[in-house]
């Protein structure tokens, strides 16, 4: 999209321009002291119509009760319009002059509460000597849409009205009240908006400040936005949108009706140092002390020095005398020598990925292993002009005993070259038992196609006994699933089992960024959130985020519906950039919680209370996730008080505020023949009538890992009946109760139970 602006006056950012300005980068809030009657002449051209017969001008001509929060971005000074501008736009070739119309101007709000809306108010520019004093200027109130700052959802509006072109005076806000307030119950953006049709109709009045440079590259520097709905509807959804840097004259009018303080969210930022913002995280106790400790962007090593207290202990662990960098990593056991050895992956064309093997002497250090293992990374055509860009740029990874032998083997997921948008292979490492691997890659049904995978999420999806893997990708393609065959092989099935997206427009699938499985609705199999980058402007055909339920026969159904409106029939909201889930029970009550971030500045992270039937409640507000531009997620009982903390972009602290229940974690633990750490194991936890199932991670879907130790919340029950293990392989342990609830139990493939957060001796 190219603009072209040749501008009257004085100079107004947003286009090819730049000038000096006060800068405005807050929405301005007031306090009304009320007006009695809506400001103008009241309704002398048909009051306040709409009843009985047609509707006339001036039908939000209305009292504005006193007492209200007046939001507001302008600086109280209106310097021209939009028709006293020759701008243009060039898209895919065609020309559109905003003044021409028809054009959509609107001013975004963001509501930091529950709230009810009133009202707004709007400064008209000049009007046309055509207008006549009964003419309608016609306004409303319209929810988001994508929550990218400059699309709403006029299809649905809140509220429309009217008021008359006489009651317009030149320089003054014109008001708009509702007959009943707008009730929004989750806080979130707004929009104030209109449409001008011809070039003599009613547009907005804008300032002459700026945030920023002017052009809206940063969320606060811009909150108008503008819209062609008619321009290039065969390649975008709702016409051109885009944002718009001066500021309209326009206010909004609300009571909020909530108060939330603080610390009384259910999620409270850590009393302690503790890392971030970073992009990946992976949980794991590598020095065996029953404390989770955290690996970070860096790689970063944090240690959890007990009650959630973490200390950075990259260089005391030995890595930083490596002298290696990496964008994540995961944690596994890959020689069974009880301490988790570290696979770092590394988002980069020129960087390799490193495996990190626990010395396991008790001193909590690492040695590089990458060389003696003979993993060896994937060399390509160069990215781009730099002839060094030869290395496939893993963006995540995760430890699964594809065979079944008891060693973990390694399966790394390559994502894509934005030079060329090209993809790369994923690669596949046998683990042979004897501290090296050999190559699987593109063998015993792993495909050699290329492709832009951004996570790697395996589990027993299907309860067979063997651990499958579910690949996230990215760029309008296919997300695979690898089902494990039982001998060593797979056989990719996404699209036979319908994970692999919505290909409904010939090649087109989704961006899908971030994966994780759970029992969402309480059956005994495993669901899938899908989350997926979706832009507005393709919002027909894009692949929102999919809440995938999993039937009897080992198909899925995305339950989310058609998105017919900005939100699924699942409870999601529709956010542009979703990026990667977390599910857990954060309450107790035995259901899946979610978490999920959003990339891009300004998108803020949703939290989801999940109902038990696959569907979820949203509730952001009371979640207390504070995060904007977030990737990584991950779960953990990091402090062991036993409710499950939150790593969003950065560490968040369970308050136990929204606690409804008992709870008990369990730590897997192979000692026969399957992998020390259980990695890929499932877990069931039977009580009374209640089976919950959880599975131990050996990654998941954007190179995170959640905890190994496994987190079931109870709801009212203090005991539970039974505990079975799946370990790799089939091989089924089963250990009976009762089994008292809010505890750690570690449980042995040989059958031996430990209680306590303490680790056994």
């Amino acid at each position: 999209m190219r603009f072209v602006s040749t501008l009257t006056g004085a100079c107004f950012v947003g286009f090819l321009c730049s000038c000096d300005g006060s800068e405005s980068t807050s929405q301005s809030t007031t306090t009304t002291t009320g007006t009695g009657a809506a400001a103008g002449s009241g309704g002398a051209a048909g009051g306040s119509g709409g009843t009985g017969g047609a509707a006339v001008c001036g039908s939000a001509n209305l009292p504005l009760p006193n007492g209200l929060i007046e939001l507001g971005w302008d600086d109280g000074i209106a310097a021209s319009n939009v028709r006293e501008q020759s701008w243009q736009i060039t898209v895919n070739g065609n020309d559109y002059v905003l003044a021409d119309g028809p054009l959509h101007e609107a001013v975004r709000f963001e509501l930091e509460h529950p709230a009810k809306i009133y009202g707004f108010a709007i400064e008209w520019a000049a009007l046309d000597p055509s207008v006549t004093p009964t003419t309608e200027l016609i306004a409303g109130l319209y929810p988001d849409f994508g929550h990218n700052g400059f699309d709403y959802w006029e299809k649905d509006p809140l509220f429309v009205g009217s008021r008359c072109a006489q009651d317009a005076l030149p320089g003054e806000l014109l008001q708009y009240v509702l007959p009943e307030p707008v009730v929004i119950d989750h806080p979130g953006l707004v929009y104030v908006g209109h449409l001008m049709t011809t070039p003599t109709d009613p547009v907005f009045t804008f300032d002459g400040t700026q945030s920023g440079d002017g052009t809206c590259a940063l969320w606060d520097d811009c909150h108008s936005a503008m819209n062609l709905p008619e321009a290039e509807k065969t390649d975008f959804y709702n016409g051109v949108s885009f944002p718009f840097a001066p500021d309209f004259r326009v206010r909004l009018y609300v009571e909020y009706t909530d108060s939330l303080q603080p610390e009384d969210t259910l999620f409270q930022p850590p009393k302690t140092v503790s890392p971030g913002p970073t992009a990946h995280v992976s949980f794991g106790d590598y020095d065996n002390d029953g404390w989770d400790d955290m690996l970070t962007d860096g790689p970063t090593l944090w240690h959890n020095e007990g009650n959630g207290a973490f200390i950075n202990s990259t260089e005391a662990s030995g890595i930083t005398a490596l002298g290696i960098s990496a964008t994540g990593g995961v944690f596994g056991d890959y020689d069974n020598d009880g301490c988790l050895d570290v696979f770092l992956y590394a988002e980069s064309y020129q960087t390799k990925d490193t495996l990190l093997h626990a010395k396991c002497d008790g001193t909590g250090t690492f040695e590089n292993a990458t060389e003696s293992s003979k993993i060896v990374d994937i060399v390509t055509t160069a990215c781009g002009a730099d002839p060094a860009n030869i290395q496939a740029p893993a963006a995540a990874a995760a430890w699964v005993d594809i065979d079944a032998d008891g060693f973990v083997d390694l399966y790394i997921a390559n994502f894509n070259c934005w030079d060329t948008y090209t993809y790369y292979t994923d690669a596949v490492w046998h683990n042979e038992g004897n501290g090296t691997f050999a190559d699987w890659t593109g063998k015993n049904g792993f495909l050699l196609k290329k492709t832009p995978s951004r996570g790697a999420a395996p589990a027993d999806f299907d309860q067979d006994g063997d651990v499958d893997i579910f690949i996230n990708n990215y760029v309008l393609q296919a997300n695979l699933l690898y089902s494990n065959n039982g001998d060593g092989t797979v056989i990719e099935k996404a699209k036979t089992v319908k994970a692999a997206g919505d290909g409904t427009v010939g090649y087109t699938w989704g961006h899908t960024i971030g994966a994780a499985w759970g029992d969402l609705n309480n059956d005994g199999l495993f669901d899938l959130i899908s989350a997926n980058l979706a832009h507005p402007r393709f919002y027909d055909f894009s692949d929102k985020t999919q809440v995938l339920i999993q039937q009897p026969n080992h198909t899925f159904v995305d339950i989310s519906g058609d998105f017919s409106y900005p939100m699924s029939a699942a409870g999601l909201r529709y956010q542009e950039t979703h990026s990667v889930p977390a599910l857990a029970d954060f309450d107790h009550d035995g259901n899946l919680d979610m978490a999920i971030t959003c990339v891009y500045d300004g998108r803020p992270s949703d939290f989801y209370w999940g109902k038990g039937d696959g569907t979820f409640t949203l509730d952001a507000y009371h979640a207390g996730i504070t995060t904007e531009n977030g990737w990584g997620v991950a779960v953990s009982d990091v402090d062991n008080d036993g409710d499950e903390d939150l790593f969003a972009h950065t560490l968040f602290i369970n308050s136990g505020n929204a606690q409804k229940g008992h709870y008990l974690q369990v730590r897997a633990i192979g000692n026969v023949s399957a992998n020390r750490a259980a990695l890929g194991s499932t877990v069931r936890v039977t009580y009374g009538d209640q089976t919950r199932i959880r599975h131990v991670q050996g990654g998941t879907g954007k190179g995170g890992q959640d905890s190994m130790f496994l987190h079931f919340g109870l709801g009212a029950a203090t005991q539970v009946d039974n505990v079975t293990i799946v370990f790799p392989g089939g091989k089924e342990v089963s250990f009976n109760g009762p089994i008292a609830a809010d505890q750690r139990v570690w449980l042995y493939e040989d059958g031996t139970v430990h209680e306590g957060f303490a680790p056994p001796p």
